[in-house]
């Protein structure tokens, strides 16, 4: 039996080049596991016969998956930047314009956002009405304290000038609206359109 030794080879200078070390049976299979998975790709792809429509698939799939990722960071934005507008909405108060003049539908809306706010607001049973900024505030109630918390909370709002609090509680007779003396009703038209 016969020794080999290793070969050496040198350079011109005589320097030895060390020798590459051998690849491991590991190594070799998963370099030839890619290159399988690469030459099938390149087939499905390039078939003759179904490659064109497989190749805009996967193009069309691409292209949505990059919409959607776009989509959602829009969206994940928008939700982290939520709590920031909150605390700044919170830090600046509210906002009270009154120098404002509001019509009589958005006076009503706000009074109605002010005055059933709470949970336990009695929502169905109160109707707001609006006229040449003078609330009036007709239904029933079921606690007589809820008449004088809800004519106070409408009477708090920017741009009301009057409340007429006709609620009353069940089994008391409603009460209605004192009669307007025409003079006064012109009056207070008058100034409010500044006649």
């Amino acid at each position: 039996m016969q020794l080999k030794m290793p070969i050496e080879v040198r350079r011109r200078d005589d320097s030895a080049v060390p020798r590459p070390e051998p690849r491991s049976v590991a190594a070799e299979a998963v370099r030839l596991i890619a290159a399988a998975m690469a030459g099938a790709a390149l087939a499905h792809f390039l078939d003759p016969e179904r490659g064109r429509r497989r190749r805009h698939t996967a193009r069309d799939r691409a292209l949505a998956t990059g919409r959607r990722s776009a989509r959602n960071a829009v969206r994940r934005a928008g939700h982290a930047a939520g709590p920031v507008r909150g605390v700044a909405h919170r830090a600046g108060g509210a906002v009270h314009h009154p120098e404002r003049d509001y019509d009589e539908v958005t006076l009503a809306r706000k009074v109605e956002s002010e005055i059933f706010r709470p949970v336990d607001a009695p929502k169905g049973t109160v109707n707001v009405n609006v006229h040449e900024h003078v609330v009036e505030l007709r239904g029933v109630v079921e606690r007589p304290e809820l008449i004088a918390a809800l004519g106070d909370a409408a009477a708090a709002v920017d741009g009301v000038e009057r409340v007429e609090n006709l609620l009353h509680t069940p089994g008391t007779p409603a009460r209605h609206a004192p009669p307007s003396d025409p003079a006064e009703v012109r009056a207070r038209a008058n100034a409010h359109h500044g006649g």
